[in-house]
């Protein structure tokens, strides 16, 4: 029993740090910190992955947990700092939604989430689990809409992916493991296509702000 009460409370501090992590990269125009961030709340995920296999003595979500910190934590921003280095773009100064109007949404989103959860019956744990996943959902698809680098778009997909993990893994204490690998490998090899599809824009256009893309229309 004391170590599951352990777990809860180191389970509330790391949901609160990969929030955390969410702000920071809604919050930043400056792309490595954005990779970054991501990478840090990716290690933070593959942490409450460790916890739950733990607690739960499931040892194949030890190999989620592993497969997270290499793949999400490591591999991915990896592969976008790569990218970021080859195209020399180092921040985002166009957006279509400010940084300052772009935090306050995102603090509405989690209020949103918290009251919708709320009403749900779940342990304390779980509702603020489940609220920090939604709240992560949310605020990766409007990084996705407010963003013109398709990297932050990118990272915003991969923000709403790390959302849904956290939900999976905190709720239901993961999905069977095969599911799992499937769905690493598609995370890995939808990075590795859409890095490709960077180096393709920014090639034609000389930029990788999606707004060029318009011009392709007729």
């Amino acid at each position: 029993m004391s170590e599951i009460v352990l777990g809860s409370g180191i389970m509330q501090l790391l949901i609160s740090l990969i929030l955390v992590s969410t702000f920071l990269i809604l919050g930043s125009t400056r792309l490595y910190s954005c990779v970054r961030a991501f990478g840090i709340q990716s290690f933070l995920l593959a942490c409450v992955a460790g916890i739950v296999a733990y607690s739960t003595g499931k040892y194949d979500i030890y190999v989620v947990s592993i497969l997270t910190l290499v793949i999400k934590a490591l591999v991915i921003p990896y592969i976008f700092i790569y990218i970021i280095r080859e195209i020399k773009v180092k921040r985002e100064i166009a957006l279509y939604v400010g940084i300052s109007p772009s935090l306050i949404i995102g603090g509405i989103l989690v209020v949103i989430s918290y009251y919708l959860i709320r009403s749900i019956n779940l342990i304390e744990l779980s509702s603020f689990a489940l609220s920090a996943s939604m709240s992560m959902v949310a605020i990766g698809l409007f990084i996705m809409i407010s963003r013109k680098k398709a990297i932050m778009q990118m990272l915003g997909i991969l923000v709403m992916e790390n959302g849904l993990f956290l939900g999976a893994i905190s709720l239901t204490y993961g999905m069977p493991l095969l599911v799992e690998l499937g769905i690493f490998f598609d995370v890995l090899i939808g990075a590795l296509i859409m890095g490709i599809m960077i180096f393709r824009i920014n090639r034609t256009f000389e930029s990788i702000d999606t707004d060029m893309l318009k011009t392709l229309i007729g």
